[in-house]
Formats: C-alpha cells, structure tokens, sequence
C-alpha cells in the first residue's frame, strides 16, 4: 500500500502545482515613468489581485507605451484618457481616477488665461502623443514645443526656454518635491485647469483574451470598491 501511494505522491504533487499556477495569472501593463507608486497602480494591483492576477509593469515614454498597446505588442495600457481614436484599437475599464490638467508657470512670469484662446502665440511645453482637449490640441496659434518626460518641461521653464508648459497637476507637484526641490517655489500653476481628467486601464483589442481581462478587471475593481480597499488607497494620499 505504501509503495502504491510513494508512486501517486509525484502526480498528486504536479497537480497541485497545476492548480495554483491557473489560479495566478500574469498581466502585463504599460505606461509612462511618472505613474510608479502612484495611486492608479495601487488600485490596479489590488482590482487584479481580488481576481487571481499578479500585475507586470513595464514603464516606457508616454507615446511608445500607447503605441504599443495599440498595435498589441504590450497587452494593457495604465491610466489613459478616453478618445474615439484610441477605443478603436483598445477596450476601455470602468473609471480607475481623475487629475487635473493645468499650466505651469514662473511665478514671477505674469500670464493672463482664462480660456485657450488667450494662450494664441505663445509657446507651450507638451508630451509627445498626449491628449489635451480637441481646442488646445487644434489652435494652430499655439507653438506646442514637445518632449518626451515631463521633467524635460520643468528644466526648460525655470531655464526660460518656455514660458509655459501643460501638465497634470498632482504629477508636477510630486516630480518638483523629489526632484527641484530647491526651484519648486519658483514655479507655479495656472488657474482655472485646461480640464479635469478621467482615467482608464484600456486592453489591447489585438491580444487575445483582452475581453476576459477586461471583464476580470472590472469585476475586482468592484470587489475593492464595495469593501473600502478603493477608499483606503486614495486615502493614502498617493498620486498620480
């Protein structure tokens, strides 16, 4: 009899190891660097985790993480914007956060704004492939200047090389308290916001399985929201 089960042990052994491998599954997300730590990752790895997945992040340029979601090369693309063009190729989750999108400026650097149209023939610091809103992004008045790291933006301002730039607000702040500590005081923004922004993990239509995720997600998105894990994150005080 016991020889009879030493000779089970090793299949019942694979099995389990079978099951508790289905169980975890793996999802590889992309974005940009500012995004490591902040509250949209925090509440991704908690959805995903209620639902039997470990996140994977790589962190790459703004354009080329939406690129190559887009063309399926990465699978899942970590707070984005809604635009019709981007749903074409990708599957929008239920709202994960929202930010502020605001301009920067010296604060010895007096500029009027009330709406768009008084920034006409100015220059304005952006982020490659980023979406503003559909006036900003068309006013060909505007000189957009592009980089591809919102900290290139922050060395041009206190340089003087531009008088503005546009991003969202929460990152400026965090990126000038760890990184400019001793020119954050010299830099302010601009009131009212550009726009309020609300962002979405989106799975790439090219990947199969991207349905499912995207199902999975939600449903531990859900999970999180009911029993307070949700408010528990954003109470941390982690941005994006």
């Amino acid at each position: 009899m016991l020889t009879k089960w030493l000779r089970v042990l090793p299949f019942v052994g694979l099995l389990v190891a079978g099951i508790c491998q289905a169980q975890t599954k793996t999802i590889h997300f992309t974005t940009d660097p500012e995004k490591p730590g902040g509250y949209l990752l925090a509440i991704t790895q908690a959805a995903f985790e209620r639902v039997g997945y470990k996140v994977e992040v790589e962190y790459r340029p703004w354009g080329r993480a939406l690129e190559d979601v887009m063309t399926g090369q990465t699978e899942a693309l970590l707070g984005a914007q809604f635009t019709d063009q981007r749903a074409e190729k990708m599957l929008y989750s239920q709202q994960i956060g929202q930010s502020e999108m605001v301009f920067f400026k010296l604060k010895t650097n007096n500029v009027p704004f009330k709406q768009v149209a008084d920034l006409k023939g100015m220059t304005v610091g952006t982020i490659r492939n980023a979406s503003y809103t559909p006036e900003f992004d068309n006013m060909a008045e505007i000189t957009k200047e592009v980089v591809t790291d919102a900290r290139v933006n922050v060395r041009k301002l206190l340089a003087g090389r531009i008088p503005l730039f546009v991003e969202k607000k929460a990152i400026i702040q965090s990126i000038l308290k760890a990184e400019f500590a001793a020119d954050a005081d010299k830099i302010d923004f601009i009131t009212p916001p550009l726009k309020t922004m609300k962002f979405f993990n989106c799975f790439s239509k090219a990947v199969p399985g991207a349905e499912q995720k995207l199902a999975d997600f939600n449903r531990g998105l859900e999970m999180i929201t009911k029993d307070g894990t949700l408010q528990a994150i954003l109470n941390r005080g982690l941005h994006e």
